[in-house]
């Protein structure tokens, strides 16, 4: 039997709407609440449902993989499919699938570098773990702020632990913002060296690995 593509879902983050949707047909859209953890608004011809994230799993994207399979893949869950880490190598249970480039699905079926945060280079973690990061060569600054609005395990949540909110809600970052406009200023008051602010301001920092996923956000521009 032929093997068949894995369920992908390119989720659009519009940053300053703070919204988090996917139009999967001209008449079929799902706006994902809190990540997904409060569920997903469903619009289908016209009428507004509500698919929690135990239908979500269970139902729905079988019934997308239906009608819809030979665009965005079939959902195929597999609890014991397991994959180490492309970069750290520590396991990771792909339950929901893998992507075209062979890595791990979440459960809104988003590629790893989705969540990863590639559609944009790393230029600075500051001391508090803000991230100061460029989609263009350092010519724009973002910034993704420390949080500790997580649902992290609690061994990892001390008094001081803080993590860079995440590009896109997720199950464990239900609520983060996304990247917010910061500037050089920002980035210099951060403790970035002179020379990385430099290389910023001329448009000669590194690219991102993924650039392609920038179609994926609607960025914020003040």
């Amino acid at each position: 039997m032929k093997s068949m593509p894995h369920l992908v879902l390119n989720w659009t983050f519009d940053i300053p709407n703070q919204k988090l949707f996917i139009k999967i047909a001209d008449d079929l859209e799902y706006e994902a609440l809190e990540g997904g953890t409060s569920g997903f608004t469903k619009t289908y011809r016209g009428v507004v449902t509500h698919v929690d994230i135990f239908e979500w799993q269970e139902k729905e994207k079988f019934w997308i993989s239906e009608n819809y399979g030979d665009i965005y893949g079939y959902f195929q869950p597999d609890e014991n499919r397991i994959k180490p880490h492309p970069e750290f190598g520590w396991d990771q249970v792909c339950f929901n699938g893998l992507g075209p480039d062979g890595e791990y699905l979440d459960h809104m079926q988003r590629m790893q570098i989705v969540l990863e945060g590639h559609d944009m280079a790393t230029v600075w973690i500051d001391s508090s773990t803000n991230a100061f990061l460029t989609p263009d060569n350092g010519k724009t600054i973002y910034k993704r702020t420390a949080t500790r609005d997580v649902n992290y395990p609690p061994h990892l949540m001390d008094d001081e632990a803080a993590w860079p909110e995440w590009p896109q809600a997720c199950l464990m970052q239900p609520r983060t913002k996304g990247a917010q406009i910061s500037s050089y200023e920002e980035l210099k008051n951060a403790g970035a060296t002179m020379d990385i602010v430099e290389q910023c301001a001329t448009g000669t920092w590194p690219s991102p690995r993924h650039p392609e996923l920038q179609q994926w956000y609607v960025y914020p521009t003040k």
